[in-house]
């Protein structure tokens, strides 16, 4: 029997903190625009791409890839690290294309990578599967914590195409050692319950619609701040960008594994309703303009944000069943993919008050979906 630790959490914490750099994207904005002479709007599309090709990989591969998370592990390294060399690439010609080419590759890396280790963590520890789930990607909340002051010192010490290749070649020993460790829960097929599932019986329910839903906005919500994230703070004359930066990094690992845990105790609905709370006290707290009470704000939102994802599949594997928790789960995702667009294009659409207001709103929208329609 491999060990929970040594062959599953441990490495897939590790491959997941590589992966999660993709949110370290508001540091990289500024200079992109420059180097690409591009506006903001058209900078930030390669986020989205990121996000898109993210969230479609992990819909289209997660059910299979679960199954084989080693295959995964390697796949993701191998597609992920290709991306970031190829951005160095880009960077280095000043071509718009690869660009563009290179953040869709890596979102396809990130995607596969995000799904590798769910489903094992949660079938090891079978009696705590919310804390398990946060397990498995708290490595995205904590890569912000462990880049974000990296990066800055980067920025400032080699040309911007050499940060992508210097942290390509760190993120390439990791995420390799990762995947040498990872191994799968011994299932039988079973365990698995590839037989009685019907993608049909899924569509048709407005349960899942709803947590689709729910899912989705928080996704557009949290997506709309991260993008943001150095700006908004330069806008409110904040200096310490960096220690804030990794500030909200915490609050994301937090999310994931606090909301994730409290789910195993209070239920998985009831920690939903905690999430969707704190996006509405986050949102609110921004709309203030005041510095301090908008870095809370944003540390709130940031919780919320990891949370919505950890909570995610056991309350699936809840409402459907863990034999079928992989199909319901890959499917779901699809809804990071529509946050994915829709986050960077709120962001780009509204500032200041207005912007937090709306995500107040989105945000209210999506408590009230889950307590109407998703049962305890």
């Amino acid at each position: 029997m491999p060990n929970k630790w040594l062959n599953c959490a441990i490495p897939g914490v590790a491959l997941t903190t590589c992966i999660g750099s993709v949110y370290c994207w508001s540091q990289f904005s500024q200079n992109l625009m420059s180097v690409f002479n591009l506006s903001k709007m058209q900078t930030d599309f390669g986020f989205t791409l990121i996000i898109f090709f993210l969230g479609m990989c992990a819909a289209i591969f997660g059910s299979t890839i679960e199954k084989n998370p080693r295959l995964g592990a390697w796949l993701s390294t191998v597609v992920f690290i290709l991306g970031f060399l190829m951005l160095g690439v880009s960077v280095d010609v000043v071509s718009v294309p690869a660009f563009y080419i290179s953040t869709a590759i890596i979102g396809a890396g990130t995607g596969i990578g995000y799904v590798t280790p769910v489903k094992t963590l949660m079938a090891f520890f079978a009696d705590h599967k919310g804390l398990a789930s946060g397990l498995a990607i708290t490595g995205f909340g904590l890569a912000k914590f462990v880049a974000s002051p990296v990066i800055e010192w980067l920025l400032a010490t080699v040309t911007l195409s050499q940060v992508f290749y210097v942290l390509g070649g760190v993120y390439a020993l990791v995420m390799v050692f990762s995947s040498l460790l990872l191994r799968k829960y011994p299932y039988t097929e079973q365990e698995y319950g590839a037989n009685n599932f019907k993608y049909s019986y899924m569509l048709k329910s407005k349960e899942w619609w709803s947590i689709w839903f729910m899912f989705a906005v928080n996704i557009s919500c949290g997506l709309s701040i991260i993008s943001q994230e150095k700006s908004l703070l330069s806008a409110l004359g904040i200096t310490a960008i960096a220690a804030i930066l990794s500030g909200t990094a915490l609050s994301n690992s937090g999310g994931r594994l606090g909301f994730s845990t409290l789910s195993d105790k209070i239920g998985r609905k009831a920690a939903y309703h905690f999430v969707c709370s704190f996006g509405i006290l986050g949102a609110l707290f921004c709309i203030t303009g005041n510095p301090v009470l908008s870095v809370i704000g944003i540390l709130l939102c940031e919780a919320a944000y990891g949370g919505n994802f950890s909570v995610l599949p056991s309350l699936l594997a809840k409402r459907f069943g863990m034999s079928n928790a992989s199909r319901v789960h890959s499917m779901t995702l699809t809804g990071w993919s529509v946050g994915g667009i829709v986050g960077p294009l709120l962001a780009n659409t509204f500032s200041g008050t207005m912007l937090y207001l709306v995500l107040a709103i989105l945000y209210f929208a999506a408590f009230t979906v889950m307590e109407m329609n998703v049962k305890k």
